[in-house]
């Protein structure tokens, strides 16, 4: 029998066969991995709780021919408080989904893991909406597509004086003189741009001292879901809870 350990947070599950359920999971050990959970819908099973989504969990994994199944689980932190506030739950369904459809199965980024858990531990309704934008800023960042803003993205030059923009295509900020370089690209105010800055420098237990006006919020969030709109080439279904 070939068992290994996996702590992980449980991304989404889904019914399987009567009482079975299927898994996906970012392992902190393994990153994305989908998994059988056997059993876990009935009333009397131990492991009901240890599988709901969100749930920081210690499992028991047993390597199958096609499919891994739990064996044991023990959980960690189910981060109830996520599930008894729409806000928190609909930023938190939107964090999973993104980790989902940005990570591909087998490929760890431990990072990625400790970020997840990290931004749920923090999440309350003053917060989570800097909160989710840090989420999407960094998680960016480790995927590969992190902003260009210490120049001009088009043509190297200093942001200096003037207007700026943010293109989601180009990856980064145009100067006023490369403005026609894409027509789509988003208006940016260099106080959103420092902003977007700290959130992704500053550690998450940071940034609930940061202060963002609306102006600036609305931005961060067009340009952020722009960005991350370009990159999956689709809206993840979530996102739309969000605007409610």
């Amino acid at each position: 029998m070939k068992l290994y350990k996996a702590e992980a947070v449980v991304l989404r599950t889904r019914e399987l066969r009567e009482a079975d359920k299927l898994l996906v999971l970012y392992s902190r050990q393994h990153g994305k991995i989908t998994v059988a959970a056997h059993g876990v819908s009935k009333p009397s099973s131990r492991k009901r709780g240890s599988v709901q989504p969100f749930c920081h969990t210690n499992f028991l994994l047993h390597k199958g021919r096609q499919l891994d199944s739990v064996s044991q689980c023990d959980g960690v932190e189910i981060f109830a408080h996520l599930r008894s506030n729409f806000e928190l739950l609909s930023c938190a369904s939107y964090l999973v989904e993104l980790v989902e459809a940005f990570s591909v199965e087998g490929d760890p980024n431990e990072y990625v893991f400790l970020l997840l858990v990290s931004i749920f531990h923090l999440l309350n309704p003053l917060d989570a909406e800097l909160l989710t934008r840090a989420f999407e800023i960094k998680l960016l960042t480790v995927f590969g597509f992190r902003p260009h803003w210490e120049s001009c993205v088009h043509c190297r030059e200093p942001l200096s004086s003037g207007e700026i923009r943010f293109s989601p295509a180009m990856g980064g900020v145009l100067c006023q003189s490369c403005l026609e370089q894409d027509a789509r690209a988003l208006c940016l105010n260099r106080g959103t741009l420092e902003t977007m800055k700290k959130l992704l420098a500053w550690e998450p237990s940071q940034l609930v001292r940061l202060k963002a006006d609306q102006g600036v919020r609305r931005q961060l969030k067009k340009i952020l879901r722009s960005y991350v709109d370009y990159h999956l080439e689709y809206r993840v279904k979530s996102a739309r809870f969000l605007d409610m």
